[in-house]
């Protein structure tokens, strides 16, 4: 029987797991590796701390499960980040991370040397700090020794991929987000976009597709995790994208809520239909296009225990929450690191509007997963302007382990949302599954309708009621604050 290992590089560690060609989960681990905020709007993280903890938590794996017999590895990450590396392929400095948004100024200097419209026209995304091209454009105007000294520059993924084979690549699921260098609709780099940006193409890696067999795990890297030389590694890819495919949404009309540290709604096309107020990618494993609303999740949930409840239980949280009624007028806005979809506004911050005496700390927990939902929300009000219509939504990864936000999502959603919890989470999930198909062992629409069992939340139609009116409140709250 096969055995498969999917490991995902995150924002705050790195996570691996072995699975069988059953969706069997045999083995699990998981390292923390953060990332650092040097100052607002900033985010960082050593790249060769995650392969530090990749060889941490493939050494775990073994004690449960022999890596000898694993048969192909994928590896899946955050992204878009700038992982810089010279020509001996060692980092040459931090590597930026998605949720650094320091490029403000350099994305609105690339829209006026493109022209309107003319990133949008290239690879299908607006521009903006959260995409690679201002990133790098950033480096060459403020590190430009750096920049000149890349012979790489790669996705998360792709560097401890690297690590384990020795080869570089990209696939088109993370190199959509390296807007405005990737044309979407030849599938290579844009010339025009890389001189514009200031990166020579040549430090951008040849593409492939994500389950493609990129190179076989060699002496040094296998002395180092425990993994058997000669193992097949594959591409990997974008862990939203690998979080949809694990949950078993790859057909359109479907839907994944991918609830890591980053929320992402997660909505496979099969035409390319792309609306720059969301976030326009490829899927992985599947011919299908994937458009994304992200929202901050995992990070909001974290942020808020570490301010009002250090050291309190989740559970106990739930239970407060639970025990209350939401407060009347209590509104979050999550912008905790400025917005991505669809407002693509930077200078947004996390804002409470309604508090007052009575309120006790579940009230404002409360208020905290309303806001994390109907961004949602906003997003797929979009995507329905697009004919997209949804029967469920498939949830998948570590915040949605809350009953609580599970139940607000539906309702916020008015659909039906289902918990996949198999696995250990959709992304190990779909990162395994890529290994599978690129080793001949698996096939898509076996494991399609085979993944997605779960626990069903139904949308309540008071509790529905209740959030369409947060809903306009937030949204007139936003355009109230906005120029202050």
């Amino acid at each position: 029987m096969a055995r498969l290992l999917g490991i995902d590089v995150g924002t705050t560690g790195v996570r691996a797991a072995i699975f069988d060609e059953h969706g069997v989960l045999l083995a699990e681990a998981s390292e923390p590796c953060p990332c650092v905020v040097p100052a607002p709007g900033r985010a960082e993280a050593d790249a060769e701390s995650w392969w530090s903890a990749v060889c941490v938590v493939c050494r775990r794996l073994g004690q449960s499960s022999p890596l000898a017999e694993v048969d192909a590895v994928a590896v899946t990450g955050q992204a878009p980040t700038a992982v810089l590396l010279d020509a001996e392929l060692r980092p040459l400095r931090t590597a930026i991370l998605w949720l650094d948004v320091r490029a403000d100024v350099e994305a609105r200097s690339l829209e006026a040397t493109l022209g309107p419209g003319r990133a949008e026209a290239i690879g299908g995304n607006r521009l903006h700090a959260y995409y690679l091209g201002p990133k790098l454009a950033w480096l060459r105007a403020h590190e430009p020794e750096t920049l000149d000294r890349a012979a790489l520059v790669l996705q998360s993924h792709a560097f401890v991929a690297l690590r384990l084979t020795g080869e570089a690549a990209c696939e088109p699921s993370t190199a959509m987000l390296c807007a405005p260098l990737f044309d979407a609709g030849a599938g290579r780099w844009s010339d025009e976009a890389a001189r514009a940006v200031g990166v020579p193409v040549r430090a951008l890696p040849r593409i492939v597709r994500a389950h493609e067999p990129l190179g076989r795990v060699t002496r040094e890297a296998a002395g180092a995790t425990g993994l058997r030389e000669g193992t097949c590694v594959v591409a990997g890819g974008g862990d939203f994208a690998a979080s949809a495919l694990g949950a078993g949404v790859v057909d359109e009309g479907q839907a994944c809520l991918m609830l890591g540290t980053a929320g992402n709604l997660l909505v496979p096309m099969t035409e390319r239909r792309f609306d720059a107020r969301l976030i326009n990618s490829h899927h992985v494993g599947c011919e299908r296009w994937l458009c994304l609303g992200g929202t901050l999740c995992g990070a909001t949930l974290e942020w808020f225990r570490r301010v009002f409840a250090p050291g309190v239980p989740w559970e106990t949280l739930e239970q407060e929450a639970a025990a209350v009624e939401p407060a009347p007028g209590l509104v979050m806005l999550p912008y905790l690191q400025g917005e991505r979809t669809p407002v693509w506004d930077e200078r947004a911050r996390g804002v409470l509007v309604g508090l007052d005496l009575a309120q006790a700390r579940g009230h404002v927990y409360r208020a905290v997963l309303d806001g994390i939902a109907l961004g949602f929300r906003h997003c797929m009000d979009i995507a329905g302007e697009h004919g997209v219509r949804f029967a469920e939504v498939v949830a998948a990864n570590g915040a949605g382990r809350s009953p609580l936000l599970r139940q607000t999502l539906a309702d916020a959603l008015g659909v039906p949302l289902t918990w996949s919890s198999t696995g250990g989470g959709g992304t190990l999930a779909g990162a395994a599954i890529l290994a599978g198909l690129g080793a001949g062992v698996l096939g898509l629409p076996r494991f399609a309708r085979s993944s997605t069992a779960g626990v069903r939340h139904e949308p309540d139609p008071r509790a529905r009621a209740r959030l369409e009116a947060v809903f306009r409140r937030r949204m007139a709250i936003y355009q109230a604050l906005r120029d202050v």
